[in-house]
């Protein structure tokens, strides 16, 4: 079994705005928790070179997509793709080394509160926040095939006006976990329990942010590994 390369990649395009300070002071948190790993930063030119050097057939594909966070959902697929190691959005904190949580694993996907799932009618909920895998696994191929098929929505198809559901459906969480459902080898893929990596609801975030404290929220850290805390600056 191949293990999971001890790299990081994190993206930030800088096309809509600098990375914002309190971001980078998280990021740092991955590098000091890793010391055993390399990191590697992704902005847009970057990105694009990628791009046209691994992927060039996905190039046109890429730039028709409608909105850039599904541009910035597609590359991280294609990164893990080629390169493997650990995915991770700007917006997590690290409490501890992700190394044995990824022990023997080949392919990782982070939960969510089960909460967030409901807002979808839906029990099983994962994202692309954070994601963990070898070079060339099937179900990471599976999803970079799958995203690259897209096709911009007709203007005057009513069931793709909503942004955010068109981009869940399209590149993000959605599109992924119904691929899971669909995928043959479940096995292959472990789904990392919220309470490793996302401990808290994105209610709870909020609140912990206003300075609300309880023993409650203290006792979900517990078990955690990483804080997401759902900035979602792209909505």
């Amino acid at each position: 079994m191949n293990n999971i390369p001890k790299i990081i990649h994190q993206l930030w395009s800088e096309e809509e705005r600098p990375l914002p300070e309190d971001l980078k002071i998280l990021s740092e948190t991955w590098k000091e928790c890793h010391p055993d790993w390399s990191y590697e930063f992704w902005d847009n030119n970057r990105i694009k070179s990628f791009i046209k050097q691994y992927y060039p057939n996905y190039w046109d594909i890429y730039c028709s997509f409608q909105y850039n966070i599904q541009r910035w959902d597609a590359i991280r697929y294609l990164i893990l793709d080629k390169i493997g190691g650990m995915y991770v959005d700007f917006d997590t904190e690290c409490l501890a080394s992700h190394n044995d949580l990824f022990k023997g694993k080949t392919c990782c996907f982070s939960m969510e509160p089960k909460e967030h799932g409901k807002r979808f009618g839906r029990e099983l909920f994962f994202n692309n926040a954070m994601m963990t895998c070898v070079p060339g696994h099937p179900f990471m191929k599976k999803i970079v095939d799958t995203v690259f098929q897209y096709k911009k929505p007709d203007p005057n198809d009513l069931s793709r006006k909503n942004r955010v559901l068109e981009i869940f459906h399209t590149t993000g969480p959605l599109q992924i976990i119904k691929l899971y459902e669909e995928y043959p080898d479940k096995d292959s893929i472990y789904l990392i329990p919220s309470k490793y990596v996302s401990p808290f609801t994105a209610n709870e975030v909020s609140l912990i942010r206003q300075g609300y404290e309880s023993k409650e929220l203290e006792n979900k850290l517990d078990e955690a590994y990483s804080i997401h805390y759902f900035f979602n600056a792209w909505v």
